[in-house]
């Protein structure tokens, strides 16, 4: 199967992160890449962005952001592949109002 996101560490100190994304996204550009890093500046945050990944986030903030960063970042992979977003499972229902 094809992985719709990838989550990768990365300090930045190397290629290998980096080299990951890019290679990858050369083969399977739908691929949503999020990757975590120790700090999160902004010369630190674009040359991941810079080499393919959509989305980087502090390790710090992981159990926070990353249920929702994972939803989102499925969601763009669908929306690329031209699919749609799965419908919630569960039915809204408006509960009846008493009137006045």
């Amino acid at each position: 199967t094809r992985p719709s996101v990838a989550i990768l560490g990365s300090d930045l100190h190397g290629p290998g992160c980096l080299e990951t994304v890019r290679s990858i996204k050369t083969i399977r550009p739908r691929t949503q890449f999020i990757v975590l890093m120790a700090r999160h500046t902004k010369a630190q945050v674009r040359p991941p962005r810079r080499n393919g990944a959509n989305y980087s986030l502090p390790v710090r903030t992981l159990g926070v952001r990353l249920p929702s960063l994972l939803v989102l970042a499925h969601r763009d992979y669908l929306a690329a592949a031209g699919g749609r977003a799965p419908a919630s499972r569960r039915k809204r229902t408006i509960p009846p109002t008493r009137g006045r």
